[in-house]
């Protein structure tokens, strides 16, 4: 073979030859001598190839020639092997090697076998039970034990005589995030599941094809038996689907590489320019007006300016989900009480604009109700949690100044800490603006007209956003979450705004604990 051609195929196997090393030595600085041993090894003879699709088992050949040669380099043994000794038994250390090897690749095999695979062999391999007791045990005919043993025999054949390597994730996990878009009031099932890394690389490996067990065990680097009860979970809660012997993931996911093209080629800042422009012009105008409103606390005109600025774009999505919601229809049921999208992200949510938002949570009676923005620009200033329900319900109360009770108590001291609430004589009082569904009803009157501008931006953003979204999906998903694409970025549009009107010293951000983008309704009987 040429010497280029070599190179080239060498460079293409780079990854494929330091996982074998790394593989068989479990260390990195040893993976990266026999590495370079091999490429040296490779480069010296290859030339002797006339056929060039031989390289690759020729490769592989002097890739386990040279690891045995390099444990032989690297081992001494205590005492000394004389090649003519005759007598008794003896075990060179190249036989120790090759057993060695040999149990490695059995483990390895049987470590990728599925479940009832595994159960007989373990069973009649290992706890040495016979063919009737498995049956009983496993509830299975003795017919059908007999026949996992065969197959299981032929599996560990050919899979230890097979080159495997594991995948990226197995020593490099993706930094996996989860979110929720909709309505619904029982689904901290969704955050919790993806709490530990595994189930978030469980379906990160399947989003783009359906996956067998084994083939995820090998990219993850994690035994079949710890798998298992993992994609339990996932298909309990529809994360996966399963397509015969294969899983895949079975929500859409915002991958780094289409908010990457979404960056190049929307100029989102220009299309929002004349709404940032809008907005601050209409808001410093109708300051005068807003400060004659009693918000029952205390705000000077920057917080004003922020409450102002953040409800003219909530109302721009209000307005804009309606619209969405006509043209796709309601949202898709997720569980028995929530409506809306499940989805995620490869890149830790660093694309996104919000560190959480709640769009509208109201208490069982529907007589208060508030918002929270947690822009990313104001982490700062206000990051409010849901967490559960309590904290919620506590948080309507203090807008409607209930006395506190001993069943609120630690949830009240939380808020408090948190800086949410406040008490004085037992009664609980909101930490940000507080006013009335009708109040609420003539200030959004009174921004319209750049309520309405904003949402043309959405609109904008959103249609070509879809374009490009679809063709980052796998076929499965294509053009079925055009409703969600929509969804996600009129919310980035509202970040896109706020962080303008930022970066134009329209609005500051204070440097101590302030509530900036939180306020609640109470509702009045017409």
């Amino acid at each position: 073979m040429e010497h280029s051609i070599v190179i080239k195929k060498l460079n293409e196997c780079l990854k494929d030859i330091f996982a074998f090393s790394l593989s068989r030595l479990y260390d990195k600085q040893d993976a990266e001598d026999l590495t370079n041993e091999i490429i040296a090894e490779v480069l010296a003879s290859a030339d002797r190839l006339q056929n060039d699709e031989a390289f690759y088992g020729y490769m592989w050949k002097i890739a386990e020639n040279t690891f045995k040669k390099f444990i032989r380099s690297k081992k001494t043994t205590e005492v000394e092997y004389v090649e003519n000794f005759v007598g008794v038994c003896w075990d060179t250390p190249l036989d120790k090697i090759t057993e060695d090897e040999e149990v490695t690749l059995l483990r390895r095999e049987l470590s990728l076998l599925s479940k009832q695979y595994r159960d007989v062999t373990i069973q009649f391999y290992i706890e040495n039970k016979s063919c009737p007791v498995i049956s009983k045990e496993l509830g299975i005919s003795e017919e059908m034990v007999k026949y996992y043993l065969f197959k299981t025999r032929k599996i560990l054949k050919e899979g230890v005589t097979m080159n495997r390597q594991l995948g990226e994730k197995s020593y490099n996990p993706s930094k996996f995030g989860i979110d929720f878009y909709g309505i619904g009031s029982k689904n901290a099932y969704i955050w919790e599941t993806f709490e530990k890394k595994l189930p978030g690389n469980i379906v990160l490996a399947a989003y783009e094809k359906p996956l067998t067990i084994e083939e995820l065990s090998l990219e993850l680097g994690v035994s079949v038996p710890y798998l298992e009860d993992e994609i339990d979970i996932l298909l309990k809660y529809n994360f996966i689907r399963q397509i015969g012997y294969k899983y895949q993931t079975n929500f859409p996911i915002f991958t780094t590489s289409y908010e990457e093209e979404f960056r190049k080629k929307i100029p989102t800042a220009e299309i929002c320019s004349q709404s940032v422009s809008s907005i601050a012009q209409a808001v410093e105008s109708l300051l005068p007006k807003f400060k004659q409103y009693d918000f029952g606390i205390e705000m000077n005109d920057n917080q004003l300016k922020w409450f102002m600025s953040n409800l003219t774009v909530f109302h721009a999505l209000c307005k804009f989900e309606e619209q969405t919601q006509k043209r796709f229809g309601e949202y898709p049921r997720i569980d028995a009480t929530s409506h809306g999208f499940v989805y995620g992200y490869d890149n830790d949510y660093q694309y996104g604009y919000f560190a959480g938002m709640y769009g509208y949570c109201g208490n069982k009676e529907n007589t208060a109700g508030f918002s929270a923005a947690n822009y990313k620009i104001i982490r700062s200033c206000q990051l409010y949690r849901g967490i559960n329900a309590a904290r919620g319900i506590t948080i309507c109360d203090a807008i409607l100044q209930k006395p506190l009770t001993e069943q609120n108590e630690e949830t009240v001291a939380q808020l408090v800490a948190e800086g949410f609430i406040t008490t004085k004589d037992r009664i609980l009082k909101a930490n940000f603006p507080v006013f009335t569904s009708t109040q609420g009803t003539e200030m959004a009157g009174q921004l319209k007209e750049i309520i309405q501008l904003t949402t043309e931006c959405m609109e904008k953003i959103c249609e070509m956003a879809c374009e490009i979204f679809n063709k980052h999906m796998p076929k499965y998903f294509r053009n079925r979450y055009d409703h969600l694409c929509y969804v996600r970025h009129a919310t980035d549009t509202m970040g896109i705004i706020m962080e303008k009107l930022v970066a134009d010293q329209f609005l500051f951000i204070p440097k101590e604990r302030t509530n900036l983008c939180m306020y609640g309704i109470r509702k009045v009987t017409e």
